[in-house]
């Protein structure tokens, strides 16, 4: 047997096997289908049990009426129907749940919503082979008012600390200064500041920039809810400056020459200050002359800003001589 007659045969006996399993591979196929849109047809008719988040909406509220407290987004519910019914909602075909303001406001700032109005008002939006078996939240309490806002200063409860070589520089800044308060009469009239949560940080090398929460007040709304707050920190640097040497508490018929006339102050400061003339004072007290038993009096520093850390004199103490005036 040559070697094409032996290709043909095994093409011819492949073929043969391929034709069986291709059909038997349909057949499967084909019986797997029809299971399957029985399973379906059978699945939807059953009554099936899940939980959705139906969404909420206040409706006719009046622009001149502020909602205080928070409105939740949605409503969950188990809701009990049909597979067929269940499927539609499954995929994106949930109603809407309204809630008339003019229905459930008292008047005097309170909306409330009782576990069978809102079981209720959830069924009108159903079909009526939809059977809801819970409700979460089972019911709303809402507070509202029709006053302006007021205008209340914004104070920040801060506990900061910068790294040893560094120092806060200039005053904490925020993108508000004040926030607006939505309230009653008698929580608005009371109301003097409103203070952020509580912020502590420690060992600080940079500038703090940070968004904080304002912190809320029970039956109030705050606008806005947060702010952003940026406290400046600076690395310390060395530096030295020449400052002259006062005399304090000398009569006016009297002057005290020191010498030297000036002393060199060294110091730490920020950054940002190093090419600035900084007002540190050095001084002699008269006292201390007249208490002194050699030509040398205790100089000291009598001033500096507090933004500058570990200020010393490069002596402690100068010659001095004392000139009399004659009073005519």
């Amino acid at each position: 047997m040559d070697s094409i007659t032996l290709k043909r045969k095994i093409r011819t006996l492949w073929s043969k096997i391929d034709s069986r399993l291709s059909k038997s591979v349909l057949l499967y196929v084909w019986f797997l289908f029809i299971s399957f849109v029985f399973w379906l047809v059978l699945s939807l008719n059953n009554s099936l049990q899940q939980e959705f988040a139906i969404p909420l909406k206040l409706k006719s509220v009046n622009d001149s009426t502020t909602i205080i407290t928070h409105v939740p987004q949605s409503v969950k519910i188990a809701l009990k129907d049909r597979g067929v019914a269940m499927l539609k909602y499954k995929f994106g075909n949930l109603p809407t749940l309204q809630i008339d303001f003019d229905k459930y406001s008292d008047g005097r700032g309170l909306i409330r919503v009782s576990s069978a109005d809102l079981m209720s008002e959830l069924r009108s939006i159903f079909s009526a082979t939809s059977v809801i078996t819970a409700v979460n939240p089972d019911s709303l309490r809402l507070l509202y008012t029709n006053l302006p806002s007021k205008k209340v200063p914004l104070c920040f409860d801060l506990d900061v600390q910068p790294n040893l070589q560094y120092v806060i520089n200039g005053a904490v800044r925020s993108n508000v200064d004040s926030v607006l308060v939505y309230s009653d009469k008698n929580t608005l009239s009371a109301l003097t500041e409103v203070y952020t949560y509580h912020v502590e940080e420690r060992d600080l090398t940079d500038t703090l920039v940070r968004e904080v929460a304002v912190a809320p007040i029970v039956g109030a709304k705050i606008v806005p809810k947060s702010v952003r707050l940026t406290i400046p920190v600076e690395q310390l640097i060395y530096k030295k400056q020449r400052v002259p040497v006062l005399v304090i508490d000398q009569p006016a018929n009297i002057n005290v020459l020191t010498f030297p006339a000036m002393v060199e102050a060294s110091f730490l400061v920020p950054q940002s200050m190093y090419r600035k003339t900084v007002g540190i004072k050095a001084a002699v007290y008269y006292n201390d002359v007249l208490e002194s038993a050699t030509n040398h009096v205790a100089v000291r520093v009598v001033e500096a800003p507090a933004i500058c850390k570990s200020v010393s004199l490069s002596v402690d103490s100068v010659e001095y001589i004392i000139e009399k005036h004659s009073s005519f």
